[in-house]
């Protein structure tokens, strides 16, 4: 019995043969070559003259997290008050900026950062026969001086500390409104700042994720006589934030 070839069962002849095979070999090449230059693109470099330019700009999100700090004034220790305890409460914020760094040296940098910011902080007043709380809700321009130490690039990847110094104004301020029988903060603050990141070099852009701390160094309370103001000394804010730059 005649036993068929492969190449019968399709009618083809040689020629016909090596035509289809080239047509077909391409088809198997491709994925493979996209295979292998995206292998080659985990290994590479990106942005790999980035660091010979000493003046970056860009810009960033930030996410802030935030309450206020403050100190019992002595007519609240000494009982002479009917403030039995005042309570922060965390409260969630955000802001928007810019960022300019120049880099002097491989692994410093100081960056200015102009920026909006919205801070939501509530203190909880317990007294003896009620409660109440009091809301300050404030939109402040701040200006960040930070001087950065990073790491050598491993790669695509560095990480840095960053420390510095906060002015802000508050803008938009509603103190008249609230007048003198309600709870007000001075409306400028400076606080210390510091924190770490990473830079994160992608083909085309650079990102950098960062937690920072806040430390307010200014006293925030405006002295009034009534029963929000009395118990306090000292009103500081602290906040916790997480940026992403661009």
């Amino acid at each position: 019995m005649h036993t068929p070839r492969f190449r019968n069962l399709f009618n083809l002849s040689g020629k016909k043969v090596v035509i289809v095979i080239a047509f077909l070999l391409p088809w198997f090449l491709i994925p493979c070559q996209a295979q292998n230059q995206k292998r080659k693109s985990l290994y590479s470099v990106h942005l790999p003259d980035y660091d010979e330019r000493t003046v970056h700009y860009g810009f960033f999100l930030a996410g802030h997290y935030t309450h206020f700090r403050h100190s019992y004034s002595d007519s609240f220790v000494n009982r002479a008050d009917t403030t039995l305890a005042v309570s922060p409460k965390w409260a969630p914020g955000y802001g928007i900026g810019f960022i300019v760094s120049y880099s002097h040296d491989p692994q410093f940098d100081l960056a200015l950062l102009p920026s909006f910011a919205y801070y939501e902080r509530t203190l909880d007043y317990r007294f003896d026969r009620s409660k109440n709380s009091q809301t300050v809700e404030s939109g402040f321009l701040e200006l960040s001086v930070l001087m950065r130490y990073k790491s050598l690039r491993r790669g695509n990847v560095r990480m840095y500390m960053v420390g510095g110094v906060k002015p802000s104004v508050e803008i938009g301020s509603n103190k008249k409104e609230k007048g003198a029988r309600q709870l007000r903060t001075n409306n400028t603050d400076l606080s210390i700042e510091y924190g770490a990141g990473f830079d994160l070099f992608y083909q085309y852009f650079k990102l950098s994720p960062e937690l920072r701390f806040s430390h307010g160094l200014s006293d925030l309370l405006v002295k009034d006589e009534n029963v929000f103001s009395r118990p306090i000394k000292k009103l500081q804010s602290h906040t916790v934030s997480l940026y992403l730059y661009f």
